[in-house]
């Protein structure tokens, strides 16, 4: 189910209802509810899907209370215990990325290997798959994972009965695209009951309205230009490409955080918390700052299992450079079955080597040298998108060969008008003010309009949902879906 359909919109008010007048004062009804809730949520796109989802719940539940039990054997654990506990850790991690690898990259490998294999004379016809790939198994395989981790090394609690873990696993509002949430912050809110709380209702509306404002007024305008520029590179030649690829970088994070502000504020709808996702990253200042703040709860994942298992920074400048290439090319190939994400990924371990030492050398706090710093950033970001935009290797390097600033009499041959296109421009740079002011103090915005008269913040409103029923972009299907639905 899209949060931007009509189906959501039917299955949100009702769902809200229901949960607050029925559901709210019992820990079990409420997280049965829930479940339930999650589950249609999920089969409304296919019911056959379900069946992996409870699966692997299932399993991570059941070995979760297998290595309690160990645990509980006390702190000075024999070696027998810990081999134990490691043979039901792998049990997890096998079926999880088991799962997630056939579903995502069975065709991806078997093509590899028969190429590889030709280059040396080896012919071998590559066995593929009619393999649909299940909506959010990337995100909640990492969820449902963090769980037996995070009991393997004593870091989590484990959950008091299925229901709630199978409630945490699915939970809807980030079911598909995250925020990949962790077992040992986000399990215990299903064991609180929570009361209405007027102000924070107010909150989350108005975070799922900025999502939604986000994805349909500016994300999906710009899907219309970005999807006909690679569709035609040659004919987009010049100076429509590079707006082809920058439009691309605002539409990745405008689509992305859109969703996440709206899985963020419907979960605050119910009393949870889902953790922050981006933090205003194209303000960034270096590569290093700009990862902690672009999918705060995927790049954090990667961080805490699997660079600090590799080693970390521990072990030495050299080694600590393999770690980060390592994890950098684990998360491109996580974002799509392409050697294309691969080499986005590697690029970005790149910059973070070379490119980091060079943006550290100036300390100035002074604003023009931090607008630099984040437009360079930024432009080195946008280029290496090409690689994750564009349908294949020689795509991506016919882009960059038809790159230029020449040719700028076709700006209007790739969808949007005159009109539209200044309506675009306006609509980010009212973003890019909204985030400045945000970073220079953040609140402050918020704050300052709850002080205002409330005829004044209802008029608001009432522009503010009109202007995206007579502006927004639309498209037909799955034409407007979330872009992170495929990964």
């Amino acid at each position: 189910m899209l949060f931007n359909s009509f189906a959501f919109a039917v299955f949100l008010p009702l769902v809200f209802i229901l949960y607050w007048a029925f559901f709210s004062k019992s820990i079990t009804k409420r997280n049965c509810f829930l479940l339930a809730c999650s589950y249609v949520f999920y089969g409304w796109w296919d019911w056959r899907f379900l069946s992996l989802i409870i699966i692997s719940s299932f399993t991570d539940f059941y070995i979760g209370k297998k290595i309690v039990a160990l645990n509980e054997q006390g702190e000075d654990e024999t070696s027998t215990v810990r081999r134990m506990k490691k043979r039901w850790l792998m049990v997890s991690i096998i079926t999880n990325i088991g799962f997630l690898g056939f579903f995502k990259y069975f065709n991806f490998f078997a093509d590899s290997l028969a190429v590889m294999l030709s280059a040396v004379g080896i012919s071998l016809s590559s066995a593929t798959l009619n393999i649909i790939l299940p909506v959010g198994i990337s995100f909640y395989t990492f969820q449902t994972l963090s769980y037996t981790i995070d009991l393997y090394k004593r870091q989590a609690v484990p959950a008091k009965d299925w229901v709630q873990f199978f409630a945490f696993v699915s939970f809807f509002p980030q079911l598909v695209a995250g925020p990949i949430e962790r077992a040992k912050n986000f399990l215990p809110q299903f064991e609180r009951l929570h009361t209405p709380d007027y102000a924070v209702f107010r909150n989350a509306m108005l975070l799922i309205a900025w999502g939604f404002f986000k994805k349909i007024m500016i994300a999906d305008r710009l899907a219309v230009y970005v999807d006909a520029v690679f569709k035609n590179i040659p004919a987009a030649s010049g100076m429509p490409l590079v707006m082809g690829v920058a439009f691309f970088a605002f539409q990745l994070y405008l689509d992305f955080s859109a969703y996440s502000d709206i899985a963020i504020g419907t979960a605050r709808l119910f009393g949870f918390d889902l953790r922050k996702n981006f933090n205003r990253p194209y303000l960034s200042v270096s590569f290093g700052n700009f990862w902690k703040r672009w999918h705060i709860s995927l790049s954090s994942w990667f961080r805490d299992y699997l660079y600090i298992p590799l080693g970390g920074n521990r072990k030495g400048a050299a080694r600590t450079k393999i770690n980060t290439l390592v994890v950098f090319a684990v998360s491109g190939l996580w974002h799509g079955a392409s050697w294309n994400f691969v080499i986005w990924g590697t690029l970005n371990a790149l910059f973070l080597f070379l490119l980091d030492p060079v943006l550290s050398a100036t300390k100035s706090k002074n604003a023009v040298v931090h607008g630099l710093k984040s437009l360079f950033i930024w432009t080195c970001w946008a280029l290496s998108l090409i690689f994750f935009r564009a349908q294949g290797f020689q795509a991506a390097l016919d882009c960059f060969a038809n790159l230029g600033f020449d040719h700028t009499g076709n700006l209007l041959k790739f969808g949007l008008n005159v009109t539209e296109l200044k309506l675009t421009f306006g609509l980010i740079g009212v973003l890019l003010l909204k985030e400045i002011i945000c970073e220079w103090k953040d609140g402050w915005l918020q704050n300052r309009f709850f002080k205002l008269p409330a005829l004044v913040r209802w008029a608001f409103y009432i522009a503010f949902v009109l202007s995206m029923v007579y502006l927004g972009q639309y498209g037909n299907g799955n034409e407007n879906s979330f872009i992170y639905f495929q990964f």
